[in-house]
């Protein structure tokens, strides 16, 4: 019998949010986020989440459509859905065919975090457009430099040491995906030019 696409309906911090992940790391552009990645720490104590997130891994390189075929099923009966609460992008394809799932299931709110910077702006600059209601986020690190030339909605850290790169006017993150998403706010209605600061977890 051939696997299955794992998608997730929800945690506590997301709520009732379905999501597909893969594995930390692997899909991951090195920064200095990954000495702290809390998906990675879920992988090493969690083997099930571990398996389920390398098996979307094989799906995609091995049946990617699939892959996609099962993705694009749970969107198509959810009025939200998250890309990569475990892993980012992993290439060019990748984005273009979330551009196209977006385009296709405008009925449903979809949320991504990445920071594959260059891989978006490549994309954007090959005259891709990014849907309404695809809300893609550039995620920021102390010390990483992000490019943003189409000035895409920014998430930042709050660090324990009370260290931000988020400005005074940044929103701030509610703690529940779920919530945000009902009332039309947090990362859901940011706009372009406009940043989200979160504390780390």
């Amino acid at each position: 019998m051939q696997d299955r696409v794992s998608i997730s309906n929800g945690n506590s911090k997301m709520g009732k949010i379905a999501s597909v992940s893969l594995p930390a790391w692997t899909t991951c552009k090195r920064c200095g986020c990954w000495g702290k990645c809390y998906a990675k720490k879920l992988e090493r104590i969690r083997p099930s989440v571990r398996n389920a997130y390398e098996r979307n891994l094989s799906i995609l390189q091995n049946a990617p459509d699939t892959y996609w075929r099962e993705v694009e099923a749970a969107i198509m009966t959810s009025r939200f859905f998250r890309f990569h609460v475990s892993g980012d992008i992993p290439d060019k394809e990748y984005l273009n065919r979330m551009l196209d799932l977006a385009e296709r299931n405008q009925h449903c709110q979809i949320l991504c975090f990445t920071k594959k910077f260059e891989l978006v702006n490549e994309v954007l600059d090959d005259g891709r457009v990014i849907p309404s209601n695809l809300h893609l986020l550039f995620s920021a690190w102390r010390d990483l430099l992000m490019d943003n030339p189409y000035n895409l909605p920014t998430a930042h850290v709050r660090y324990r040491d009370g260290y931000t790169t988020a400005s005074d006017e940044a929103v701030e993150c509610g703690g529940n995906c779920t919530t945000c998403a009902l009332t039309d706010g947090g990362c859901w209605a940011l706009k372009r030019g406009e940043q989200v600061v979160f504390n780390e977890h």
